[in-house]
């Protein structure tokens, strides 16, 4: 009989996990996962397409120093081991994964909150950076010192401790206790290193039975991932400000062509971003509507300057040429690697109505993306509220009039709703 054959007895209703046409685990029901030995799930990390090296490494490293002899805690150790290479796959921002790592953390050593302390170098004191368990929301004002606390004394000495009885510390911060309401009895804490300087701590609280030597490992490797997704959190935030500059530049640079509109795409771009936030849309969507509003007109670099500087009305024939801009800045950005869907709809829909009025589609108010409803009200009242070849700029309110006049048949009455509130409070 297979080992499998005989786990099946113990987990009648599971299935094979396979690699390669290999057995190397088992799924129960509930979606848990058991494996059958080290080896085969560190073939599992190894072929696993959506880890980087790093995580791959951080993970064998956690799995070599798990318990794995007893089957029913196997279920337990890999269903948790699992939720860690899922956490790590999902995109999230970087507060929000730190606070999921912790709990990750929490989760793997069996204790009861976690906490990462960085470096205050104005101060020079440890502050509360992110914490969860019992504690989690009440110590984040607090200074914890360098010369009396455990996280101090990891800080100094650069190296993993453990306390498995803080009432014989001498240097216990007892503060932290006392505003939280939450008893330390245990804890394990182990320095956080970003390019080759200690920044903070990474500690963990309270486990039964106390902390072990395995689980040194275990917060060292976290602390690792830790410093890993810090790095990459900053050098993503540097990548996006180079990029965002090169777009601007390039649609500065476009905009230039027209002596009318030379502001018209950051302006766009502002009352797009402001209109979003006030309706309440998250970040990354923020983020694509900053960078579909400083592209949205970029397929007028293939427009004629006759065409597009012409100060008396346009034939038929001009505007149809003026109208391709729009499928012509798509088709330039669908060649950029970061320019991703929702960010091509702002220069293709920008100009389209929410009755099917407009260009170059046509499309009606359910064909329409978001971004490309909300910039096409950012770029009207830009371009109402600023001097052209052919007119004065209006007042904000008579924009606003002829906005509301066509709202919900042309125009997307929310986008409207969002734009007023935000000019009143920046008027106010």
């Amino acid at each position: 009989m297979t080992i499998f054959e005989k786990i099946r007895i113990i987990y009648p209703k599971i299935i094979g996990i396979k690699i390669n046409n290999k057995i190397i685990g088992i799924q129960s029901k509930n979606f848990e996962k058991l494996t059958i030995n080290n080896k085969n799930l560190i073939l599992f990390i190894e072929n696993n397409t959506s880890l980087s090296d790093f995580e791959k490494k951080s993970l064998k490293v956690m799995l070599k120093n798990s318990d794995l002899n007893d089957i029913r805690n196997i279920k337990i150790d890999i269903s948790k081991f699992f939720n860690i290479i899922k956490i790590l796959n999902k995109q999230y921002k970087l507060e929000n994964l730190l606070k999921k790592i912790e709990e990750s953390l929490c989760n793997l050593l069996g204790s009861e909150g976690s906490s990462i302390l960085l470096y205050n170098k104005e101060k020079k004191v440890l502050n509360f950076f992110i914490t969860s368990g019992g504690a989690s929301g009440k110590i984040e004002t607090i200074d914890v010192p360098i010369d009396n606390s455990v996280a101090g004394y990891i800080f100094k000495n650069e190296k993993t401790f453990v306390a498995n009885n803080t009432e014989e510390l001498p240097f216990h911060f007892k503060k932290t206790d006392k505003k939280s309401g939450f008893t330390t009895k245990n804890i394990i804490g182990t320095p956080i290193i970003f390019h080759d300087e200690i920044i903070g701590v990474l500690e963990s609280v309270n486990k039964e039975n106390g902390f072990t030597e395995e689980d040194k490992n275990i917060i060292e490797v976290f602390s690792k991932i830790i410093s890993n997704k810090l790095l990459n959190s900053r050098l993503y935030k540097e990548i996006s400000d180079t990029t965002k500059s090169i777009i601007l530049s390039f649609a500065t640079a476009i905009d230039l062509r027209d002596n009318y509109t030379h502001l018209h795409s950051q302006n766009v771009t502002g009352y797009g971003v402001a209109i979003a936030k006030e309706m309440g849309h998250s970040d990354d969507f923020i983020e694509s509507i900053e960078i579909a509003g400083l592209v949205h007109d970029i397929g007028k670099i293939g427009i004629p300057d006759e065409i597009l500087n012409k100060k008396g009305k346009l034939t038929s024939q001009e505007f149809e040429i003026i109208k391709s801009h729009t499928i012509m800045g798509a088709d330039i950005l669908s060649e950029v690697e970061f320019i991703n869907d929702k960010i091509l709809c702002g220069p293709l829909e920008h100009h389209e109505k929410l009755d099917g009025s407009g260009y170059p589609y046509g499309k009606k108010e359910e064909e329409l993306s978001e971004i490309g409803k909300i910039l096409a009200i950012a770029d009207i009242y830009d371009a109402l509220t600023t001097k052209r070849s052919y007119k004065e700029p209006w007042p904000v309110e008579k924009a606003i009039n002829l906005l509301r006049e066509n709202q919900e048949t042309k125009y997307y009455k929310k986008a409207i709703d969002a734009l007023e509130r935000y000019l009143q409070k920046k008027s106010a």
